[in-house]
């Protein structure tokens, strides 16, 4: 028996070209964007820094101020009084300038910014999710139809993206309500539910129990959340499935082609894992000729400047490095993650014909 995971992979690459070239802009542009946002692209996060000059803050002269008498040091009770407080702890000074409190407001100041940026980020990372659910979809139709139309796509599967999205999250609080039941076990069963057995040597012993639970737990959830990804998704897209419905014809054809899906599972990873390196290499490389001249830029103005100003500056500049970076990323995973979509739709069709998303890419490229 052919295994069709063998025999695709030519195939996948011709339906990649016959996608992707002759190059045109617009579709690698609107295609990076949609990889973006299901994680070919990469997440880039830029580490702001604010710089705050302290200045004088009692500028009114006068006995506090920086050109009143107030200017020196001054006991602010009598010799007598002062000198019968144990320490001297009652001595105090006045500095110019700064009205007793600032610290703690500037402390205060600087951890509603930390909390407003964590907040930002989370709230940034729950959106990116959401909306990954809905690009996939835009990019399996996308495949589909061999061009890409954003805002139409996205429009038309909006329903399909709830659904995914509601079973990703399930799928999710599964596994980790299945994780903490087996954790529970463990510290009921082997350690008779005390707190105290719990240290080294107990978590030594059991490392192995732990190892094994955790390599099975994400193995399964690695399969379940990929195959849906790439076999399901299609099948809701090209039939209207839903993720049940779609779940169940899959599971249908996995019993009757075990050994093909198994096949597929196998040379996948080992496409991911060649598809990643050549990534890896090519990031490294549009790095490197991303950092020179903007890196060189902004340390110019750095130096030529050498104030604050040369300092926004210099962050503008890198910041646009970093955003050019991504585009280019995301650029680089579009044949990439084309390439591995293509691959596994065109093992599900030749596993079950009945279940193809894509009869008229596979018909084109097999008649060439």
């Amino acid at each position: 028996m052919a295994l069709h995971a063998v025999d695709d992979i030519d195939d996948a690459i011709d339906a990649t070209k016959s996608f992707l070239f002759p190059f045109e802009k617009g579709t690698w542009l609107r295609m990076a964007f949609v990889v973006f946002f299901i994680g070919g692209g990469g997440v880039g996060l830029n580490n702001v820094q604010s710089f705050s000059n302290f200045g004088d803050f009692g500028g009114n002269g006068g006995p506090g101020g920086p050109s009143g008498p107030g200017s020196e040091f001054q006991l602010a009770a009598p010799l007598e009084t002062v000198m019968s407080v144990p320490g001297n702890l009652a001595l105090q000074v006045s500095e110019p300038g700064v009205p007793s409190g600032a610290p703690d407001e500037l402390l205060a100041g600087a951890g509603l910014l930390v909390l407003a940026v964590i907040g930002l980020f989370i709230l940034l990372a729950f959106a990116y999710g959401i909306l990954s659910n809905f690009m996939e979809f835009v990019l399996t139709q996308a495949l589909i139809d061999r061009e890409i139309h954003v805002r139409r796509y996205f429009s038309d599967h909006v329903g399909n993206g709830i659904r995914l999205f509601l079973f990703r999250l399930v799928l999710g609080v599964i596994w980790l309500g299945v994780a903490l039941v087996i954790g529970a076990a463990v510290f009921f069963l082997a350690l008779g539910g005390e707190a105290a057995n719990v240290g080294t040597s107990s978590a030594l012993a059991l490392s192995g129990l732990f190892i094994a639970v955790f390599a099975v737990l994400a193995i399964s959830y690695g399969i379940v959340f990929g195959f849906t990804t790439v076999f399901v998704v299609p099948l809701m897209t090209a039939d209207d499935d839903g993720v049940l419905s779609g779940w169940s014809r899959l599971w249908g054809s996995m019993k009757r082609h075990p050994k093909q899906y198994l096949a597929y599972l196998f040379f996948s990873i080992v496409l991911q894992i060649g598809v990643g390196i050549v990534g890896a290499i090519l990031g490294i490389i549009a790095f490197i000729v991303v950092l020179i001249p903007f890196g060189l830029v902004a340390f110019a103005l750095y130096l030529a400047l050498q104030n604050s100003v040369g300092v926004v500056l210099a962050g503008v500049v890198g910041l646009l490095g970093l955003l050019v970076l991504l585009v280019i990323g995301a650029l680089i995973q579009v044949p990439l993650t084309t390439f591995l979509r293509y691959y596994a739709m065109l093992v599900l069709g030749d596993i079950d014909a009945d279940m193809d998303p894509i009869p008229e890419v596979r018909s084109d490229i097999r008649a060439e």
